[in-house]
């Protein structure tokens, strides 16, 4: 058997048989036609066989300049041949090359992507040895089984990033693109117009991105090349069409080569064009916010608060605390102070929460902003700085309060502070006090419902301790933004506990029920 293999790329697609240089000899007859050099070609082929039969295998057919294309497809014809190729999906096929299956010539077959089990196989084949189950996901994940990249992905990856412990190997999960890798996806990503570009950063940032919205930043007709090429995917949920990248690595290349100054501008026209056609979904206020900030066009002190105070919700301090600080530079005022400190203490950092606060003292004006400032310090003071006399000087403070919506926002604080410390007489009845107070606002009164359902559970009243959670829980639509923190108040009355604990992270008593009945009787 006769086996000759090779391989097309885009330097050789511009020359004559350029993608068959390692078959045919360096030297060509001159003065025939083409199709006297193609059958001299096939002649050489089979003089080289000596009857043998001829196996010739071509990676990367897609890329085969036309008369290389031309000579494949009658290799294929002959009796005594068999020719084994590959094309990437999406990219333009010559002519020749697609004839071979239409023609039966050859059988056409689609490679899927590798399934995780595979993919882990392959993994600890690549690193000798196993690999733990999410190391193995996220790199699938972000390989999309295709073993060429999984590959570049460990090289690229194999910097510090996978260690071995006790013999399985670990990922942290960062990614640098080496030059192989960013070499392979640029392939991928071929040649593009300025438009299609255009496109794909786009949606490289802004990803997912309705396709309405895609169709109003850039030309359609660039959209709809980027489709066909493979480069982005729509893909439909209920009646909306979104569209993402069709692989996430081309994101991180796309994303890591654009210049600062064009990222800034994808990012602002990205949030001028939402902000256009109206903040719908629910992540869309967080994702203008973001764009905003990012590419140095924030000016909206409130539009920044609102997002912070989302990402705080769902628990990303980071963000933000990034959000808020920026409200507050972009003049949000104490509302920005108040927010922003609440973050800080969250993020284990009351030193900045309390200096932050400090700053905004002298803003303060009237009852309600004082009874917010209170609170807020009193609980950095107390929990972030571990201050005893917080709860005293709070309580000395209160009293000066005329409006009795604030004063109950300050009881219900204290008596959770008086919680913390045991005093579960007096939280009892500061809690209570709030409830029977029409003023005390909703975040107030749940504040207040969420001491009282530690206490009963303390004392083994489970569906009595049940019933005010879930109270408390209903009302979170009223009471989150106002007051977020409540959250974690709500989320450690849940539950069996394991007794009163003091946790600097954990501004809240955790009781476990039955354990401590003699303490609350």
């Amino acid at each position: 058997m006769y086996r000759r293999r090779d391989t097309a790329s885009a330097t050789t697609a511009a020359l004559p048989f350029g993608g068959l240089v390692q078959v045919l000899p360096t030297e060509q007859p001159h003065g025939l036609s083409p199709a006297g050099i193609l059958r001299w070609a096939v002649d050489v082929l089979q003089q080289q066989a000596a009857g043998r039969r001829i196996v010739l295998a071509v990676d990367d057919a897609h890329l085969l300049d036309p008369p290389s294309a031309a000579l494949v497809h009658l290799v294929a014809r002959a009796d005594n041949a068999t020719v084994i190729g590959t094309s990437r999906d999406g990219e333009q096929l010559p002519l020749p090359i697609r004839a071979l299956w239409t023609d039966g010539l050859v059988d056409h077959v689609e490679l899927k992507p590798l399934p995780p089990a595979q993919t882990t196989r392959l993994l600890s084949e690549i690193l000798r040895g196993p690999v733990d189950a999410t190391s193995a996901d996220r790199l699938g994940r972000l390989s999309e089984g295709n073993p060429l990249l999984l590959r570049e992905l460990v090289f690229a990856a194999d910097r510090g990033e996978l260690t071995r412990t006790y013999g399985i190997w670990k990922w942290t999960g960062r990614l640098e693109l080496a030059p192989n890798l960013a070499d392979l996806i640029d392939i991928r990503i071929g040649q593009l117009t300025s438009g299609v570009r255009g496109v794909v950063e786009l949606v490289a940032f802004g990803e997912p991105l309705g396709l309405h919205l895609l169709n109003q930043a850039a030309d359609p007709v660039d959209v709809e090349t980027a489709e066909e090429r493979g480069l982005i995917a729509v893909e439909h949920d209920d009646r909306r069409a979104n569209v993402r990248l069709a692989h996430p690595l081309y994101g991180e290349v796309m994303r890591r080569r654009c210049p600062v100054s064009r990222t800034r501008r994808l990012q602002a026209r990205l949030a001028e064009l939402l902000e256009l056609v109206g903040k719908r979904r629910r992540d869309d206020l967080l994702r203008v916010a973001v764009w905003r900030l990012d590419s140095g066009t924030a000016q909206d002190p409130a539009m920044l608060l609102d997002a912070a105070g989302q990402a705080f919700a769902r628990y990303d301090v980071p963000l933000a605390t990034r959000l808020a600080r920026a409200a507050l530079d972009a003049g949000g005022g104490f509302d920005a102070a108040e927010l922003l400190a609440t973050i800080l203490m969250f993020g284990d950092r009351p030193d900045e929460a309390i200096e932050v606060l400090d700053a905004v003292a002298t803003d303060i004006e009237g009852d309600r902003r004082l009874s917010r400032w209170l609170t807020v310090r009193g609980m950095v003071s107390y929990w972030g700085l571990s201050r005893e006399s917080t709860v005293e000087e709070i309580a000395a403070r209160r009293s000066t309060l005329a409006d009795s919506a604030d004063q109950a926002r300050v009881l219900a604080f204290e008596g959770i502070m008086r919680l913390h410390r045991l005093d579960t007489g007096i939280a009892l009845r500061l809690a209570q006090t709030v409830l029977d107070r029409p003023a005390a606002s909703v975040a107030a009164r749940e504040l207040a419902r969420s001491t009282i359902a530690h206490l009963q559970a303390a004392q083994g009243q489970l569906h009595r301790s049940a019933t005010a959670i879930n109270k408390v829980q209903a009302e979170a639509g009223r009471w989150r933004g106002d007051m977020p923190y409540l959250q974690l108040a709500l989320e450690l009355a849940r539950g069996p506990r394991t007794g009163l604990s003091r946790t600097r992270n954990s501004p809240w008593p955790t009781v476990e029920p039955g354990t401590s009945r003699r303490r609350y009787a």
